[in-house]
């Protein structure tokens, strides 16, 4: 099986999950029905909401001359202009105008306060306020129904002073007094300072009602309800892909990482997908608001405008995902931002906002959204409508929304592989904050092919100790694997635990290595140092020379290493065959070459039967040897498997052992295991690790000599044997035999490996010696378990030595320990309890539990408005 060269490119990885997931949409029916129809139920909304609009067209009005300001228009007998505050100059300003206006008849009110103004106002509201601010600038306060409202904002229509059917005579501002009474206090302002008259040049003053086009009036509220509407429409994508890519996140794409994926291949893949999603519901939304709302908008613009918002909400997803680790949190979280500001956005139809911050608040994509809507809805009103013909003259700030809807998007997915590099979750290595600005990211360093001329000179040397055995010759120079005072600690409050403590050890290529130690004695993290699913708290790691400390680096290991870790490894919903596929060209594979390879990995697993069989439907020995398979997709370098005959049966693991017997040969293999006959037969060097440190290191014959076990020898004897008589003829033969023990029946003894030239003349003489009260008598090779069992008492022995207290002997326990337990686990079933007493405890513990899930809900709720003051600053 060669070695397959790989070319990691985002081209094609792209190209293999986009493939994948529009599988996983095809197969998960009811999740896709679902979405769907969530998402098609808003065009019965929009088309609602749409019809409640109210629509009032007002006629084009013409050109009109007004008159000169000294026409009888407006007849102010009676009329009282109250002023404040009261000076000197505003006094003399205010006596002027009453004696020198235009304006006929007026009363002279001076108030002291503002408030006082508003006071008298409520008492007879046909007073005419003056504010003066200074002795230069003052407010004019006229009633509502005297006034047009003056902020365009809110679409009120000027109604104009006697409106007849054809057009309107004239403005509220000229036959109500409002441009008289101005007039008329600049004139007096100006007499004042300049000590110069201007009022026969102001009676002079003309006006003329500017021609404006015709307009089609609706009621703010209605839009208000409209654009709260429409800016929820991509909700269901948002919540259905938070789902499903939260999902992959957990496990499944740190795999692919190390595989060599690159984050843009993954995040594209998704984005296509729901960019064919947005684009087919922007359809049917556009042909329905263009009917209904959108009179004389182009189709196409709307369609741009909807597709960009639907694509910008798409990657608030990613960003959010990368920011959050569970579905519920992501869709929460983006539900409540696109409600949010969608509403904030409402206030664009009330007041102009000040530019900085509506270009602040446009980084929410719902807000820059409705932004544009509000303006199409302005376009409208005057009968122009949005489309491209006109986007550089009436619509040219919608252009904006367009530029700024785009920037969103880029921002939200650079933001989501920013935040997915630097924070990550149970898996994966997190990137610095800065990483972006150092050299080995971008330039990854070649150092040519691993087994070629690639040893390792001047490397650490494995530490020396007589629990280390040395290797042969011939596997001097061929470190692959380096691990130097490798430490992890993983904390969680105020809680450590040392997972790994100071393990130092050299692996070589074309051997393969075994990792034993009871669980929990760090096995599954050391590998998980190696494959680049964590770091250590301390020490250093290199394979083939590249350090797993460098970004770089890690790169470049990816492509030389297989990974098979205790979860298993696959798309629930693809087939074998499936996966294969996916992974093989995720892992760079050429195209033309993947089918070779996957019928390959499916004859040598022996699982060609169930290729086409969806991973989920399979059991669970067959999903190890998927996972296997996996792993050994393009003949890798270096293999790393944690526990991979894990729930396999024997015709299985056997097949396995053979499958990597046979790629031994210019390759590391490293694998654990808690099986010791899968180490004795497989691995040529057997590591044991207990507590987090190395224990000792070597082949079989090694270890089971250096822990001075050797040959057991059992006999079988009857009641009438004497013990010291049969140990004294077995000492004939061999002097330094070890009685470990003897029971009624039987008696065990322990031979010195040395002495097996002595075995046949000691067979002979118990055969000759049966009046002894021998019976029968057998010899066995002491097994890896035996070594297994006598390294967890010493480290037993040692702990306890460390622990005042406590028992300092290891080993089993005697039968009267074992006895007295079996009797307090046969007691336990007195104390059970039944009936009423066993329904109210099951009750109150199930409301425990309840309460403790509440309290973790509660938390992520209040996690939300944490996110969101993030956000804010």
């Amino acid at each position: 099986m060669r070695r397959l060269q790989r070319n990691l490119s985002v081209f094609q990885q792209t190209k293999i999950l986009l493939w994948k997931n529009v599988l996983i949409k095809w197969r998960m029916k009811m999740q896709s029905f679902q979405e769907w129809m969530l998402s098609l139920l808003f065009l019965p909304l929009m088309f609602i909401v749409s019809n409640f609009m109210m629509y009032i067209p007002y006629p084009e009005v013409p050109r009109s001359h007004l008159g000169q300001l000294d026409d009888p228009a407006y007849n102010a007998t009676g009329v009282t202009i109250a002023f404040t505050p009261v000076t000197a100059a505003t006094r003399h300003i205010m006596n002027t105008v009453a004696s020198k206006s235009v304006m006929t008849g007026i009363k002279l009110e001076a108030l002291e306060t503002e408030r006082a103004l508003e006071e008298a106002w409520i008492l007879n509201q046909e007073i005419i306020g003056v504010v003066f601010k200074n002795n230069f600038s003052y407010h004019l306060r006229f009633s509502a129904e005297n006034v047009v409202f003056p902020n365009e904002n809110l679409e009120y229509i000027d109604t104009c002073y006697n409106y007849s059917e054809h057009y309107c005579e004239s403005p509220k501002y000229w036959y109500q007094g409002f441009l008289s009474l101005q007039s008329s206090i600049d004139a007096a302002i100006i007499e004042v300072v300049t000590n110069h008259s201007v009022w026969e040049e102001m009676r002079t003053i003309a006006g003329v009602r500017a021609k404006s086009r015709s307009v089609i009036s609706s009621i703010t509220l209605e839009y208000i309800y409209f654009m709260i509407t429409i800016v929820m429409c991509f909700s269901s994508f948002m919540y259905f892909l938070s789902v499903n890519v939260v999902r992959e996140k957990k496990k499944l794409k740190v795999l692919m990482k190390l595989m060599g994926l690159h984050d843009m291949a993954f995040w594209l893949s998704w984005s296509l997908l729901y960019a064919i999603y947005v684009l087919v519901l922007s359809c049917l939304l556009t042909a329905l608001v263009v009917q209904e709302s959108f009179y004389t908008s182009s189709f196409s613009a709307i369609l741009l405008l909807f597709f960009l918002y639907g694509l910008a909400c798409v990657h608030l997803v990613f960003m959010l995902c990368s920011l959050l680790r569970t579905s519920k949190l992501v869709g929460s979280l983006g539900f409540l931002i696109t409600f949010l500001f969608g509403c904030l956005s409402l206030s664009v139809l009330i007041e102009n906002l000040p530019e900085p911050l509506k270009w602040f608040l446009s980084l929410f994509c719902p807000f820059a959204f409705n932004v544009g809507i509000a303006k199409i809805f302005s376009l409208e009103r005057y009968g122009i409508g949005f489309s491209f013909s006109n986007i550089m003259e009436e619509s040219y700030f919608l252009l904006s929304t367009y530029i700024i809807l785009t920037f969103d998007s880029v921002l939200y997915m650079l933001l989501a592989i920013y935040f997915d590099k630097v924070l990550q979750g149970k898996y994966g290595i997190p990137a610095p904050p800065l990483f972006c600005l150092k050299p080995s990211y971008w330039m990854r360093s070649r150092r040519g092919f691993p087994g070629e001329g690639h040893r390792g000179a001047g490397s650490l040397e494995e530490p020396p100790g007589d629990d280390v055995e040395p290797v042969p010759l011939e596997f001097r120079g061929k470190e692959a694997i380096r691990l130097h005072n490798i430490k992890k600690t993983y904390k969680k409050k105020d809680k450590k635990t040392e997972a790994l403590r100071g393990l130092s050890l050299n692996i070589y290529e074309g051997q393969i290595t075994a990792l034993l130690g009871h669980s929990g004695a760090g096995k599954t993290t050391l590998l998980n140092v190696l494959s680049g699913l964590t770091l250590p708290s301390e020490g250093s790691a290199t394979i083939y020379d590249y350090k797993l400390s460098e970004i770089g680096d890690r790169e470049e290991i990816r492509e030389m290493v297989g990974v098979c870790p205790q979860f298993d490894t696959q798309f629930e919903v693809l087939t074998v065959k499936e996966n294969l596929q996916t992974f093989a060209e995720i892992k760079g594979i050429k195209s033309k070459e993947v089918e070779q390879e996957v019928q390959n990995i499916l004859e040598l697993l022996d699982i060609s039967s169930v290729q086409d069989t969806q991973a989920e439907k399979l059991s669970g020995g067959q999903k190890r040897k998927l996972s296997i398979g996996i792993a050994m997709l393009g003949n890798p370098q270096v293999l790393l498997l944690d526990e991979p005959t894990a729930g396999l049966d024997p015709l299985s693991r056997h097949q396995v052992w053979s499958l990597l017997k046979e790629h031994r040969d210019g390759r590391v293999i490293l694998f654990s295991t808690q099986f010791m006959d899968e180490a004795d037969i497989l691995a040529d060097r057997k590591a044991f690790i207990s507590r987090g440190r190395l224990k000792c290191v070597g082949s079989s014959l090694f270890l089971k000599n250096k822990w001075g076990i050797g040959y057991h020898l059992r006999i079988h004897v009857s009641d009438s044997c004497d013990v010291e008589n049969v140990t004294s003829l077995v000492k004939q033969y061999i002097p330094s035999v070890m009685l470990l023990g003897h029971g009624q029946y039987e008696l065990r003894y322990k031979l010195p490996l040395e002495n097996v030239n002595k075995f046949p003349d000691l067979f002979r003489g118990l055969d000759s010696c049966s009046d002894l009260g021998i019976i029968n008598y057998g010899v066995s090779m002491t097994t890896l378990e035996d070594v297994f069992l006598r390294l967890e008492e010493a480290a037993v022995d040692q702990e306890d030595k460390c622990v005042p207290g406590e028992r300092a002997e290891g080993g089993a326990r005697s039968p009267e320990e074992m006895e007295s337990g079996s009797l307090l686990l046969s007691d336990t079933g007195r104390v059970t309890v039944s009936c009423w007493a066993l329904w109210r405890q099951q009750v109150s513990t199930m409301a425990w539990v309840r309460l403790l899930k509440l309290k973790s809900s509660v938390k992520n709720l209040l996690s939300i408005p944490v996110q969101m003051s993030i956000w804010s600053n």
